[in-house]
């Protein structure tokens, strides 16, 4: 019975140690007509995950872990990248969080939202703590990593990470794995093409993002099983390290140069930093 009780107060400080770097605060801009929507603030870095009241403080808390995981990959207390997050902190990234999707605080913020740190929201019910990215599960590993890549990669290495196209490594890349240059999703992919994005929505800009997002993820291993494989399939095929750096040659060499510093290991939303949680302007 004492071996238990201490394994349990062992596995609480170890739980709780994640949770002491990271503080919900009321909404900090509550004034500004965009912002006002949000009743919870965490700083992470300098940057912010804002929540609407009703979103679990629990899910507030673990979106912050996973912002601060994809920016301090090695957990060692300092940033990978400190000029990805100089841009990020000028722009001022944040991840929104909203109760429901199109809810009336969504819209009101969207109708008067001006700035350039947003690229991605979350809505309460793609947040599960118990599921760190899994597909159909969880969003929050996808939706952070979208803002941090369209709202830093994409501007501070526009040669590597640029949007638009015939401008980017990445775009090349994304080129050759969709067997073609694309504006628009074709009525059909060529038979060679591992990546088949098909959502009329998504212009060429969105699908350069969603194809980064893939290919981190992949790297990761956390689309490496089964289910999940085939669950995908009809949008991205190499749900594996090894499946990337065989087919994908030139997006692989891309996300795993050192030179860019992307995040390889996969967050699992419990942020253990190796030193005191801290952010020195640089």
């Amino acid at each position: 019975m004492m071996f238990f009780t201490l394994l349990t107060i062992l596995i609480f400080s170890f739980t709780q140690k994640s949770q002491d770097h990271f503080k919900i605060i009321s909404n900090p801009n509550t004034s500004d007509k965009s912002l006002g929507v949000f009743s919870k603030y965490v700083d992470v870095f300098g940057c912010g995950i804002y929540a609407e009241k009703g979103v679990p403080d629990e899910k507030v808390l673990y979106a912050a872990s996973i912002w601060a995981e994809l920016l301090d990959n090695n957990e060692d207390g300092k940033v990978d990248d400190p000029f990805l997050l100089k841009v990020l902190r000028e722009k001022n990234a944040f991840m929104p969080i909203f109760l429901k999707e199109e809810s009336s605080s969504m819209k009101k913020f969207f109708k008067n939202y001006k700035g350039e740190g947003v690229s991605a929201v979350l809505w309460e019910s793609e947040i599960d703590p118990s599921q760190p990215g899994h597909w159909g599960d969880d969003a929050t590993i996808e939706e952070i990593l979208h803002t941090i890549n369209a709202v830093g990669h994409s501007s501070i290495y526009p040669k590597a990470f640029g949007l638009k196209p015939n401008t980017s490594l990445l775009t090349n890349a994304m080129d050759k794995a969709r067997a073609g240059q694309f504006m628009k999703f074709p009525k059909s992919y060529p038979k060679n093409a591992w990546y088949h994005y098909d959502d009329s929505t998504c212009d060429y800009q969105c699908m350069a993002i969603e194809y980064l997002y893939w290919m981190i993820v992949s790297n990761m291993e956390i689309l490496n099983d089964s289910k999940t494989c085939n669950r995908i399939y009809n949008e991205w095929e190499l749900c594996s390290s090894k499946l990337l750096s065989s087919k994908d040659i030139m997006g692989y060499s891309l996300i795993t140069s050192s030179k860019y510093r992307i995040p390889q290991n996969a967050p699992n939303g419990k942020y253990y930093p190796d030193s005191t949680y801290s952010y020195t302007e640089h």
